[in-house]
């Protein structure tokens, strides 16, 4: 994995993890508003952006797990918040159950998929989407942009668009095809037995148009203490369609949490 810093000298700890197809950059400008709260810790996940993981390696949920906790220097920060969205909240999930932070924000992500059946058949699901992304990239992504799950609320700005269609069409495409395979949605272990046994403050972030994730998050709010669920008039990507409103959340997530 790849590790972007913004440090700033706060004992608080932002680590960012971002969605399939995505990088770290998704998060350039929303550095420039949080990094007065709390020092930020960007990562290129594997097969994303700069990152440079071995390939040979079977990219497992615990082997990235290892990988972050190397990562995150912990002993340095009084409050390690962890921030995921999508494929990126999935893994920062699975990092809060195995490792100790003091803070979970988790965005448009799930749990996984509870019966063994259902994750064989996204597994299958996966490797189809992995051979053709190697095909025709072009075309996948094409494709990938028009899903239902990414229509936002209202347009995106040109500007908004661009950054995306870049982002987008940087990534490797054999470095997707094993991030799928090793850690796609099929290869997420079932987490939803442990969710009980979150003990930090926990956030909940989806959109109103999302209605397959909203319904999973209200579900984990049920399971996790204390957590608190917020929707935003957004698609699945509410850091993308409204980053003020998204960066102000997490901000005063921040504030209420460590009084920071």
């Amino acid at each position: 994995m790849n590790s972007h810093w913004t440090q700033e000298g706060h004992d608080t700890l932002l680590v960012m993890l971002h969605g399939f197809m995505s990088d770290s950059r998704t998060y350039h400008e929303a550095v420039r508003r949080l990094r007065h709260k709390a020092d930020i810790l960007r990562i290129d996940l594997p097969g994303h952006g700069a990152d440079k993981s071995d390939r040979a390696e079977t990219w497992s949920f615990d082997w990235i797990a290892d990988q972050l906790s190397l990562a995150i220097p912990r002993d340095r920060y009084k409050h390690v918040i962890l921030y995921g969205y999508s494929m990126g909240g999935r893994l920062a999930l699975y990092y809060a159950l195995k490792h100790p932070v003091q803070g979970l924000i988790l965005e448009s992500a799930s749990p996984g998929i509870k019966l063994a059946e259902e994750r064989d058949e996204r597994q299958r699901i996966d490797q189809v989407r992995g051979e053709r992304l190697t095909v025709d990239y072009e075309q996948f992504v094409q494709e990938w942009e028009n899903l239902p799950l990414f229509k936002p609320a209202e347009p995106l700005s040109a500007a908004k668009e661009q950054k995306l269609k870049v982002i987008r069409r940087s990534q490797d495409p054999a470095g997707l095809k094993k991030a799928l395979l090793d850690y796609g949605t099929g290869s997420q272990p079932d987490l939803w037995p442990a969710l009980s046994n979150l003990v930090c403050p926990v956030l909940l972030l989806t959109g109103t148009l999302d209605q397959k994730f909203k319904a999973i998050n209200i579900e984990m709010a049920n399971h996790i203490k204390g957590s608190r669920h917020i929707e935003v008039t957004a698609g699945h990507s509410i850091h993308v369609e409204h980053p003020e409103i998204f960066d102000t959340i997490v901000l005063e997530f921040i504030k209420e949490a460590y009084h920071v």
